[in-house]
């Protein structure tokens, strides 16, 4: 009797066991159910899946995109639109043809499956791309749990790791014929013949590839359904203020989602015979704040102003004509005022005379917004400066010849945005002083980990401040043979 008791207890266990999984399982389906249709109420137009909210790059409804975030939508583009470029290049076409493979379409005209999968061998994915049967619809038996493996090149930065569902859309048309007679696509991927490059009347920079769509229109990646290009702007679904497109060319714009549906339509069609100015409605998603933006701009019109002064006196400033008795009387930050829209000011400046003289003191005050970088700093005052001294390329502010910088622009910095409490008087010839030993420490109290440099190959950079001291000496020589052993992070705005 014990022992029949025991296989009671035991069956019965086992019996609740199964039970409360199986109702654990039903209440998943009713959950996932609620999530593949969803009401208007259950579903604000903010994200389709509750779990997005949380996410750092998450989308909000017609708000600004983060700059961050079109640059991760940016780098999958790249990609997808070099892997239909090379799909091109092989087939002649950007999709597989009926003609060459009729197994591969259904009775609509339409992909079995996905033109990501047809892109998967361009991607570096021939593995995954051969366990397909092409034969097949996407959802049949056998393809259907391939979906569960979505490459991260068709996931969007805030689409959670497990989803197997992509917003990188492209939009569905078909072939029509004009008036005279002539059959004409009016999106780039017509159903039944694929375009080629033949087929782009407006030029492929005019036309639309692919688009990230809202959450709400995410579908399977394996999924071949497009958008539907005769409602453009109602098929993109919540999506932010601006659309990451990526164009038939190659190119990556973030479009304004203000734009009309008219628009929408010129820009998907690569044959309506229209080219717009993209510029009116493309959004600039910038990676800088505003203030940083705006230094930045002025720091490229400073590198540029060095060059374009160099092509007229053949030199970095100062020139020798820009001396007296081979000192300078002003500073070269003066010496570029022609060269950055301040010719104006520039002959205000007796330039005979020194920075402090009684009438080139009274233009201090009058330091162009090019030349201030921290509001704490008193007017006057700049902190852009060179590094002076011997074996540096500005030694007794006489600038080198571009053959005097022989280890190379990108390898010597032109000048740096030091501390605030270095600051000058933005009109006299004074600049930070060269120390081999130690040369980070000229440019004052600094608050940040890192500070700007620009070099003279007009790029900008943020140097660390814990640098190695030999590492900051060879970037600040011009001439010493050696080159920086290691990258500096590359300032880039959009």
């Amino acid at each position: 009797m014990p022992v029949i008791r025991d296989i009671v207890v035991i069956l019965n266990l086992i019996l609740l066991i199964s039970l409360t999984a199986g109702c654990q399982k039903s209440q998943t389906t009713d959950l996932e159910s609620k999530q593949e249709s969803p009401t208007a109420e259950e579903n604000p137009p903010v994200a389709s899946e509750e779990k997005l909210s949380d996410l750092l790059l998450a989308i909000k409804t017609d708000e600004p995109m983060k700059a961050e975030r079109f640059q991760a939508v940016k780098e999958r583009f790249k990609q997808i639109g070099l892997a239909f470029q090379n799909f091109k290049d092989k087939n002649q076409y950007y999709l597989p043809t009926p003609e060459s493979h009729p197994e591969y379409y259904d009775e609509n005209g339409r992909l079995k499956v996905s033109w990501r999968v047809h892109l998967l061998p361009f991607l570096g994915l021939n593995k995954l791309y051969e366990q397909f049967k092409l034969d097949e619809d996407w959802d049949s038996p056998h393809n259907a749990p391939l979906a569960e493996n979505m490459p991260d090149v068709f996931r969007s930065p805030d689409t959670p790791a497990d989803s197997n569902k992509t917003r990188f859309r492209i939009f569905e048309g078909k072939w029509n014929r004009t008036l005279g007679n002539i059959l004409s696509p009016n999106t780039m991927f017509p159903r039944g013949t694929p375009t080629q490059n033949k087929d782009f009347l407006d030029g492929r920079n005019n036309t639309v590839m692919v688009v990230e769509a809202g959450p709400d229109q995410a579908v399977e990646w394996t999924n071949p359904t497009g958008l539907n290009g005769y409602h453009p702007l109602e098929e993109l679904g919540y999506t932010a203020a601006s659309i990451p497109v990526l164009r038939a060319d190659g190119s990556i714009m973030s479009v304004s989602k203000k734009i009309d549906e008219k628009v929408w339509k010129i820009i998907i069609g690569p044959q309506d015979r229209t080219r717009l100015n993209w510029r009116e409605f493309t959004v600039i998603e910038s990676m800088l704040t505003s203030e940083e933006l705006r230094q930045f701009n002025h720091l490229k019109l400073l590198a540029s102003a060095f060059h374009t002064y160099r092509e007229k006196y053949g030199q970095f400033p100062l020139a020798d004509e820009h001396l007296a008795e081979n000192k300078p009387l002003l500073s070269w930050r003066v010496h570029l005022l022609p060269f950055v829209d301040q010719a104006d000011l520039y002959n205000e400046f007796h330039l005979d005379e020194s920075w402090d003289s009684p009438h080139n003191k009274t233009l201090l005050k009058k330091i162009p917004d090019i030349y201030q970088f921290d509001s704490q700093v008193e007017l006057g005052n700049t902190q852009a400066m060179t590094f002076s001294g011997k074996l540096t390329p500005f030694a007794a502010g006489r600038g080198p010849k571009g053959r005097d910088i022989t280890d190379g622009f990108i390898n010597t910095i032109q000048f740096v945005v030091a501390a605030p409490d270095t600051a000058v008087p933005w009109t006299k010839p004074g600049d930070l002083p060269f120390d081999p030993e130690n040369p980070v420490k000229a440019l004052g109290n600094l608050t940040s980990p890192e500070f700007i440099a620009v070099i003279m190959d007009s790029s900008i950079r943020y140097v660390p401040q814990n640098i190695p001291a030999q590492e900051l000496s060879h970037l600040i020589q011009h001439k010493d043979g050696n080159v920086i052993n290691f990258q500096l992070r590359r300032i880039i705005p959009y």
